[in-house]
């Protein structure tokens, strides 16, 4: 049962001096909220490989996919003022590297991040970002008190505002599988933020996509969600996000 605890009730100024009480709220990340669907793969994988050779994977996975992150971020955000690619591509692969290693990611990683940007770099998608609107946009739900962080938000012509994430992967994802559906749900759930947090300018977004791209390979792997199955995952994320809540003690924020 929800339980509402008035001792954790702190009592502040606002903005103008008067005395106002505020009570903490746990917010959590998409990633938290999609945690809650039972994943029988990772399971087996753990179970398999062992705990402590699973996380090693993962953090190397991890420190892999934040190299190539910041190849693309750097390049889309330079391209975006340029519009010239290759000047955005000098741009990347010069500071790049630099900011990685100051992060202590290790080298042999920022080369895989590297390798990884150039596909995308060569592939159809590169140019798709020419009406950035921004990269690593924090967004949340003022509705449904959640949060997250989407790498791409952007105009598509004859499309409209467009979210975009990029994922890597040893293999192509299954259609099907439970991984796809929580990679439709987390697009669900950036969309879904995205118009509550907008909604003063009327956002509407029409796209959410995923680019998977592969370490052993040079395939790039899309997957899309708009229209009716864009709001289809949007409503099965709320209904997600809830159950969080609730179980978590806070329901009472939908009870009202």
């Amino acid at each position: 049962m929800d339980s509402f605890n008035k001792e954790k009730i702190r009592w502040l100024k606002d903005f103008y001096g008067n005395p106002s009480a505020y009570y903490p709220l746990k917010i959590p990340g998409v990633t938290a909220i999609l945690d809650l669907i039972p994943d029988p793969d990772l399971e087996k994988f753990i179970k398999d490989v062992g705990e402590e050779k699973a996380k090693q994977i993962m953090e190397d996975a991890a420190n892999r996919g934040k190299s190539m992150h910041l190849f693309i971020e750097n390049f889309i955000i330079e391209f975006a003022k340029s519009k010239d690619p290759s000047s955005a591509l000098q741009h990347t692969l010069t500071i790049s590297p630099k900011t990685l290693a100051t992060d202590k990611i290790p080298m042999d990683k920022i080369d895989k991040g590297r390798e990884m940007f150039l596909n995308f770099y060569y592939s159809e998608y590169a140019n798709s970002y020419y009406n950035l609107i921004g990269t690593e946009l924090a967004l949340y739900s003022p509705l449904l008190f959640y949060r997250g962080k989407a790498d791409v938000f952007y105009n598509e012509n004859g499309i409209g505002r467009v979210v975009t994430d990029f994922k890597t992967s040893s293999k192509l994802i299954k259609k099907g599988s439970i991984k796809e559906l929580k990679y439709k749900r987390q697009l669900g759930a950036y969309a879904l933020g995205l118009e509550h947090m907008l909604s003063k300018q009327d956002v509407k977004i029409n796209k959410a996509s995923l680019l998977v791209i592969q370490t052993k390979s040079t395939i790039i792997q899309e997957i899309v969600c708009c229209r009716e199955e864009l709001e289809q995952q949007k409503n099965e994320f709320e209904k997600l996000v809830k159950e969080w809540h609730y179980k978590n003690n806070q329901g009472f924020l939908f009870d009202c």
